[in-house]
């Protein structure tokens, strides 16, 4: 804090004041993030246009996914010729194989190669894969702001799918509107192959002259039925079977993306200080919520963490906390007006030590200077939590974060679960007055009859529990 109250890092010049008066809600923000490092980093403002991106007739772009579970990360190189409305889609697996495919009309091919030159194909039928369109969005897509990811200007679409109210995210970006960046609730054939799988991030992106999809196009479509089976099961079996192929393709990957290496150190150094203080944006699967300023204020001398969101004002909710106390913890909603609501049912403070314990993995390690590093190489950590949920996590070899992902299951749909959390600040050692952890006279009452009163067993592996003994 500085003197009078004011957060430290609180606008102070004309200009300072007006570029707040000018975003939506960021007044709101600062003055309820008093004494927090939050003010400049909440802001999210609203998109420049509604109208929605459009991709070139032709293109080639790399993008890295993580799937919604177990399993490994894939490179994937895609090409896209709207002319003769045809894509293909190569994957290479991190750890081990590769699966390739044009997809025209249809029908989908599995290709065969030689080194570049594709020498055969086989027809898998109707996978349910389409051809790639120059506008990935649909007529009910919204978007909610624009606020750079890893340093990248975005535009952040959100999109309402079956089962209500399901969404996937599309990030774009600003100078170009290219998909920066993906997150999809649940597996689809929606965007192949981008909707099988949980998270995808751009590597690269250009339009191209020439696809040489013509020749490939032509040459498939004499080609004869795969005999390992066809259809939507078909190709499950073959994505799937490159988890268990005996070999990498090492070459592929150091062409595509020669920054990616697949073997790393392992996290089990990682560890939170016993104090700090995040600032972030988290985003949500439901569609009935937009992404919103978060803050997080962490004391494992406490042991104490509240990770507090800032709704936007048609909710009535000033600020909402997830309250993690010693071995439980709370959902407490300050509403604008009345007094205070406080649920139980949440876990006890996080472990300083989670990503060793959980166990998180490191499945690659990305060196600097990609769209994915643009400060520091970074380790892309796996995380099982409730299998078959996992989280993705972005950690810089110095040890701050720059994105955390839990995938979710059919059964989350509607309960209100993030997406993705963007780092903006993270402050190691940052002192924290312990009356943030005081829990609201609200917290004392019993739960209602009924009412979950303690999280889920299997929390404990990160998180302090109750003595079960």
């Amino acid at each position: 804090m500085g003197s009078g109250g004011r957060a430290a890092d609180a606008p102070t010049s004309p200009g300072e004041r007006k570029q707040l008066k000018s975003i939506p809600g960021a007044q709101r923000l600062a003055s309820a993030a008093a004494g927090i490092e939050l003010t400049e980093d909440a802001l999210f403002p609203a998109c420049r246009s509604t109208a929605h991106p459009q991709l070139p007739q032709h293109w080639r772009a790399t993008y890295l996914m993580a799937p919604f579970t177990t399993g490994q990360l894939v490179l994937a190189e895609i090409v896209h010729d709207a002319s003769l409305a045809a894509t293909r889609i190569t994957l290479h697996g991190v750890k081990r194989g590769t699966a390739d495919f044009l997809v025209t009309g249809s029908t989908t091919y599995e290709l065969a190669s030689d080194g570049d030159a594709v020498t055969g194909c086989r027809g898998l039928g109707d996978t349910g894969w389409r051809p790639l369109s120059q506008d990935w969005l649909t007529a009910q897509s919204q978007c909610s702001g624009s606020t750079p990811i890893l340093g990248t200007p975005a535009d952040w679409w959100k999109t309402p799918i079956d089962p209500a109210p399901s969404t996937y995210w599309i990030w774009y970006k600003r100078a170009d509107g290219t998909p920066f960046r993906l997150v999809f609730e649940s597996p689809s054939d929606r965007l192949p192959p981008f909707s099988r799988f949980a998270l995808s991030y751009q590597i690269g992106f250009a339009p191209t002259g020439r696809t040489g999809l013509a020749e490939m196009t032509a040459l498939c479509k004499q080609a004869p039925p795969s005999p390992a089976g066809r259809g939507a099961g078909a190709l499950a079996e073959r994505i799937a079977a490159m988890n268990h192929a005996p070999d990498r393709a090492d070459a592929a990957l150091e062409r595509v993306m020669p920054a990616l290496k697949s073997s790393c150190p392992a996290p089990a150094e990682l560890r939170w200080p016993e104090r700090l203080a995040i600032t972030g944006i988290l985003t949500p699967f439901d569609a009935t919520e937009d992404p919103v300023p978060t803050e997080v204020l962490y004391d494992w001398t406490v042991p104490g963490q509240r990770t507090r969101i800032f709704p936007p004002p048609q909710t009535g909710v000033t600020a909402q906390d997830a309250l993690l106390l010693g071995d439980g913890g709370y959902t407490v909603a300050y509403h604008r007006a009345g007094v205070p609501s406080c649920t139980p049912g949440l876990p006890g403070a996080i472990r300083p030590d989670w990503p060793s314990r959980a166990p998180c993995e490191c499945e690659a390690l990305i060196e600097m200077g990609t769209p994915l590093t643009p400060g520091e190489a970074t380790r892309i950590l796996s995380c099982p939590l409730a299998l078959p949920r996992i989280a993705w996590a972005s950690y810089g070899v110095s040890g701050r974060p720059s994105m955390f992902m839990v995938t979710s299951t059919a059964e989350d749909v509607g309960m209100g679960d993030f997406a993705v959390l963007d780092y903006f600040r993270w402050t190691p050692h940052r002192q924290t007055p312990r009356s943030v952890f005081k829990k609201p006279p609200q917290c004392t009452v019993p739960p209602p009859a009924g009412a979950k009163a303690s999280a889920p067993a299997q929390c404990s592996t990160c998180h302090v529990a109750k003595s079960t003994n």
